[in-house]
């Protein structure tokens, strides 16, 4: 009896809705190679939290994340930038920039600076295996293009002339590259070149908390913004 007793305890604490958050199971992608995401991260986690959503948050390539999405095995992604030719078959956007970032076109410091950026079409941009962003200026190239597996060899391709640029944000070349490298490469024009921003996605199956994700979102934003944004506009 007593036994009886503490097992229907047991599963009336389970089913407590205090105890019965929801886990959402959430890519998290960093597309500019930063480590500036904590108030956005902070900003995520406290909307779904208002929601008794519990984040599971799981750092992935896109290139995964997208693949499991598409067999549902993920419920959202985090960080996933708008940008042209992204595809979001099983999924929608939460309509709440949570990340802004300004590309700057890095050239090495030996290189003639590019003068107007309408001639990046004539030289030959280098990005990083799995960043979709470089495809933005892979597809400005009609000299080709060249693809490397990370930050470290940006710099070295611009140093072989192997390469004439490449786009990256001033916080990722100030988080990823050491100082010999950093004085090596350089930025063209006097603003950045485009601004990209980023966004939650939600699968499709969570529809049903699309407006409630929105409001809470939007509120905390607010409590944690995104204050790196505006660093990247600053020489």
């Amino acid at each position: 009896m007593i036994r009886l007793r503490r097992l229907c305890w047991t599963l009336l604490l389970l089913s407590s809705p205090a105890l019965g958050a929801q886990t959402l199971k959430v890519a998290l992608i960093d597309h500019d190679l930063d480590a500036g995401e904590e108030a956005s991260i902070k900003s995520l986690k406290l909307a779904a939290s208002s929601l008794n959503i519990a984040l599971q948050l799981l750092p992935l390539p896109e290139i995964r994340a997208e693949h499991l999405m598409e067999y549902d095995e993920l419920d959202g992604e985090a960080f996933a930038y708008e940008i042209p030719g992204r595809q979001t078959r099983n999924m929608f956007k939460i309509d709440v920039p949570i990340e802004s970032s300004a590309l700057w076109i890095w050239v090495h410091q030996s290189q003639a600076c590019i003068e107007d950026p309408v001639q990046l079409a004539h030289f030959k941009p280098v990005g990083i295996t799995g960043i979709p962003y470089f495809e933005i200026f892979y597809q400005l190239s009609e000299v080709g293009y060249e693809k490397v597996s990370n930050p470290h060899k940006l710099v070295t391709m611009l140093r072989l002339g192997r390469a004439d640029y490449f786009a990256a944000t001033k916080r990722s070349i100030n988080n990823l590259l050491d100082e010999l490298e950093q004085q090596q490469i350089k930025t063209c024009f006097n603003q950045a070149y485009t601004t990209i921003t980023s966004y939650f996605y939600l699968n499709n199956r969570h529809q049903e908390i699309a407006k409630a994700l929105t409001q809470e979102l939007s509120k905390a934003i607010l409590i944690y913004p995104d204050d790196d944004a505006n660093k990247d506009d600053v020489e």
